[in-house]
């Protein structure tokens, strides 16, 4: 399920919006300016991000330019009360990926979401960054602050699980299964080999990159 920041000032706006997106199978969170968006993103990970260009503290012209240069790519929809060609242009300039112009229909910026996810959708399956690491599930390499770490293939492969299920947590079980690819009936369970790999992930990428679920396994947030 895609998870979606809006980052708009006007609360009705912001939660109509939010509430049109779990209506479409949607996660949807929001920010009332760009500084509360950016510490959102510094805490959590987004699939796409709605954005008013007139908020107090940080607009969204100054926002898109601070994660554009932090090397953030997600994909921005930008909603402005400006329709001169100029600024549209600008807006592009700066790294907004589409924009809708106030007024407008809700459930056209819900067909716009679906359209540039579905786009996308190739290239955010095979690179997942998730802060200051990336992940590339073609290459098999796992960056941190854009230099190469090295692992064993079974961590790798823990890592792949986690990421690729961001937000969820996995039980021992189950990624006992997907890294050693016993079935559940014939897995002779030994958490302590799982939990040495998790230690030495840890060691390379920070303590809290893996977090520990009591009663239940690992998570990646």
């Amino acid at each position: 399920m895609s998870k979606i920041l809006v980052v708009e000032d006007n609360k009705n706006l912001r939660e109509n919006i939010i509430f049109l997106l779990k209506k479409n199978n949607f996660l949807g969170e929001g920010a009332f300016c760009g500084e509360e968006a950016l510490s959102k993103l510094g805490n959590s990970n987004y699939d796409l991000i709605i954005l008013d260009i007139n908020m107090p503290i940080m607009n969204g012209k100054e926002f898109l330019v601070k994660i554009r240069s932090n090397g953030k790519n997600i994909p921005v929809i930008v909603l402005t009360s400006n329709s001169m060609l100029d600024d549209k242009l600008e807006l592009f300039d700066l790294g907004a990926d589409d924009y809708m112009t106030k007024p407008f229909e809700i459930e056209e910026l819900i067909a716009r979401i679906k359209s540039i996810l579905k786009r996308g959708n190739n290239k955010i399956e095979n690179i997942k960054q998730i802060g200051n690491i990336s992940i590339n599930f073609d290459s098999k390499k796992i960056l941190l602050n854009g230099e190469e770490q090295i692992f064993t293939y079974k961590q790798y492969l823990i890592i792949e699980l986690l990421a690729k299920n961001l937000g969820y947590p996995q039980n021992k079980v189950k990624i006992m299964e997907y890294v050693w690819g016993e079935s559940e009936e014939n897995l002779e369970f030994d958490s302590t080999t799982l939990e040495s790999h998790i230690y030495s992930i840890r060691k390379k990428l920070g303590k809290n990159f893996i977090k520990t679920i009591k009663g239940i396994g690992y998570i990646i947030e």
